[in-house]
């Protein structure tokens, strides 16, 4: 399973890449930290099942970046991860089309949790 996390704090990249290896421990995980290299990943790899998608990327307005990646690979489950989580955030998210909200706000296992969920093809969205 292709996974591609696109964000610009190594910090995340590190922490979400060893989430999502102790979850699905085959998964390759193709780390981006701007928005047209992100795009130009999901280009390259085709068949991308999952992208961790940030909305604070330098160079792009939150919502937009999620609508692109959605035009450019409609087939793969897009997961917004933002340290914004309001609720007219999530819902604009949800409302393009994004398959999850993740907030960075959430405790390591609550992430987990919610990583697992996701990538059983379920939804998470922040409970409030």
């Amino acid at each position: 399973m292709d996974v591609l996390l696109v964000d610009d704090h190594p910090i995340i990249h590190e922490t979400l890449r060893a989430m999502v290896r102790s979850l699905r421990p085959g998964a390759e995980i193709h780390s981006q930290f701007d928005l047209d290299a992100g795009l130009a990943q999901a280009q390259r790899l085709g068949e991308l099942k999952f992208v961790l998608l940030d909305l604070g990327l330098p160079g792009c307005s939150g919502i937009d970046a999620l609508v692109k990646f959605r035009k450019a690979v409609p087939h793969a489950r897009v997961v917004v991860i933002s340290a914004d989580a309001d609720g007219e955030r999530v819902r604009a998210a949800l409302e393009e089309g994004a398959a999850s909200f993740l907030p960075k706000t959430l405790r390591p296992k609550a992430m987990v949790e919610a990583l697992r969920t996701i990538l059983d093809g379920g939804t998470y969205t922040p409970p409030q």
